[in-house]
């Protein structure tokens, strides 16, 4: 171990690099990182569906090429292009529940950062520079850290860039690493569709090798050999090799072309993670901020291209700057692969402007490290209570395992459990929200629709159902339509949604009847004979979201007609949620009418 010596340097104390704080700044962020990767499951209605493709394909050893989740998308074209992880992610669930598909999570993303401190450590930039910038990367993907397929795109990004940094800045004469490329793609490719992105990568470092084996000609590259004409061969070859290995999955060349007409599909304007970047609505958010960032600071590798005469890091930044500007989703894909070369080039820019033992002076400084490591260690203790996303960001995550059940029907699910609903009734008609939720707790109960986004036909037939347009009540009966459920987690605070969908029908024609209900969700049945036992035991004539907020005039009637019922519901609501906002509305409102005569 170096012992820490002090220099002079005019007025500024030098200090040579002591390991035991860079110890201190792993261990403190790794603690954080751990905390910051485990949150429970909120709001992700594909985690559920991945799951149940997994169970399918693992129980029949068949990977389907047809829908078989949905009623009304029976047998329509459906191929599972993330089956792997769908497999993978079942497997785990089966050995250790959700608590190990969270585990699952933090290993992945503790390895993509470890890939990265490595590669900037082969750079030679600084360990608090590292971690300076590290910290904001895990702000900067927060978005994206849901135990869903794309986290294994982010592995093999972190892989692609350190076979390929590797290769082309330390080991030129040990091409052998290369042939790894391939071996990732064939799991890639099974594994989500970020594969593109992938090859995308591998295609701009084939072209910046091209270039600089023709520039050298004219103006040697410095610190990078370039390839010889064998050498750019052989990469040709290993690249046409990775391209020829993304056609082993389940459906070959129509996997991408399946991925690709799905990205054409008109639903997903509604959906957030597809539109712009620069959409006025998200530019003042935390993650698209950190996005901006990046991606202006991206600006710093032009300049290190061309002081090093590389063009990989120019050709990466313009090529992924151009892909990222398409879709929000797309942003965490340009910051992970720019990250190193972004932090490599900012602190080679720094290198240039300030002398090394100035640069050292800063950020080799004890008292500096100590305190980020202090820094990380302090916000683990908001991260456990929640502040720090729930007052601090204002970002809604719940620390722990599991799933989140204030954004996830998990008590509507466990009634509809123990009633049999789906065995009593036939067809349901779920919000585009729970349909994973449902094939995965009902399995061999087929939903009406999830987030799969099959195509814009079905998404159309549910939209003219849950907006109420004119004809949904005889594609009710048309699609034979007998139970209905509706997950709105925001209810509380944004009532006015019950007024503009199919709620305010449901809960107010005498064709169905309300069952159950909480803060976030519906359950109703068709009035017809076979739900008579459930509806005579369970309906809520009076008291419920709907009324409480827009008609009270239900309550009223009650109220003088039939109170007895009303203190049924009452108390039945008590005994399911005490703490109900609703709950708590209706008891400051009614209870002295409710129990005084």
């Amino acid at each position: 171990m170096a012992k820490q010596v002090k220099k002079k340097l005019k007025n500024i104390t030098y200090y040579t690099e002591n390991n035991n704080y860079n110890y201190l700044l792993f261990i403190t962020f790794a603690v954080f990182l751990m905390f910051f990767t485990t949150f429970k499951i909120t709001g992700d209605d594909d985690v559920f569906w991945h799951l149940a493709t997994g169970k399918y394909v693992v129980e029949t050893l068949h990977v389907p090429s047809v829908d078989i989740f949905g009623y009304m998308s029976e047998n329509d074209a459906w191929m599972p292009f993330e089956w792997g992880w769908d497999v993978l992610t079942y497997l785990v669930y089966s050995f250790s529940g959700y608590t190990g598909l969270s585990i699952l999570r933090s290993v992945l993303l503790f390895a993509v950062f470890g890939i990265f401190i490595y590669i900037m450590r082969r750079f030679k930039v600084n360990y608090t520079f590292i971690f300076i910038y590290l910290f904001i990367f895990a702000f900067a993907i927060i978005d994206r850290l849901t135990p869903r397929p794309h986290l294994m795109s982010y592995l093999f990004f972190a892989f692609f860039i350190l076979i390929i940094t590797e290769y082309r800045y330390f080991d030129r004469e040990h091409y052998k690493k290369l042939f790894l490329l391939p071996i990732i793609v064939l799991f890639w490719s099974n594994m989500h569709m970020g594969i593109i992105a992938g090859m995308f990568l591998l295609v701009i470092y084939f072209v910046s090798e091209v270039l600089m084996s023709y520039y050298q000609k004219i103006n040697k590259p410095k610190d990078i050999r370039p390839l010889t004409k064998p050498e750019l061969v052989r990469l040709f070859l290993i690249i046409v090799a990775c391209f020829l290995i993304m056609l082993i999955n389940p459906n070959g060349y129509e996997t991408y072309i399946y991925a690709y007409s799905h990205t054409k599909m008109k639903l997903l304007e509604t959906v957030n993670e597809w539109r712009s970047p620069f959409d006025k609505n998200y530019r003042t958010g935390m993650v698209v901020m950190l996005y901006w960032l990046f991606l202006f600071g991206g600006i710093f590798t032009l300049y290190y291209a061309l002081k090093k005469k590389d063009f990989f890091p120019f050709l990466l930044y313009a090529g992924f700057a151009v892909y990222s500007v398409r879709a929000i989703r797309f942003t965490v894909d340009y910051i992970i692969v720019l990250f190193v070369f972004v932090v490599v080039s900012q602190y080679y820019w720094l290198s240039n402007i300030f002398s090394k033992k100035f640069r050292e002076a800063i950020f080799n400084t004890p008292y500096l490290k100590i305190i980020l490591a202090l820094f990380f260690v302090y916000l683990i203790f908001p991260m456990k209570s929640n502040t720090l996303y729930l007052e601090t960001l204002r970002y809604y995550r719940i620390t722990g395992f599991g799933i989140n059940s204030d954004f996830i029907p998990v008590q509507m699910f466990d009634f509809m459990k123990q009633n049999n609903i789906p065995d009593i009734g036939n067809r349901i008609y779920n919000h585009f929200g729970t349909g994973g939720y449902f094939v995965w707790s009902f399995p061999g109960k087929k939903n009406f629709i999830d987030s799969r986004n099959l195509n814009d036909s079905l998404f159309l037939k549910y939209s003219d159902i849950l907006k109420k347009y004119p004809g949904f009540e005889k594609n009710l009966e048309d699609f034979g339509i007998d139970y209905a459920i509706y997950l709105a987690p925001d209810l509380v605070r944004g009532p006015e949604e019950m007024n503009t969908t199919i709620i305010s029908y449901f809960c107010t024609s005498p064709n169905w009847k309300l069952i159950f209900w909480d803060d976030k969700s519906f359950l109703w049945v068709k009035n017809i004979p076979k739900f008579q036992d459930l509806i005579d035991k369970y309906e809520y004539k009076y008291f419920n979201q709907y009324t409480t907020a827009y008609r009270k005039d239900i309550i009223e009637k009650g109220l003088r007609e039939d109170k007895e019922t009303v203190i049924k519901e009452y108390n039945r609501k008590v005994q399911e949620e005490p703490n109900g906002v609703v709950l708590n509305t209706f008891r400051i409102t009614y209870q002295n009418r409710l129990f005084n005569n």
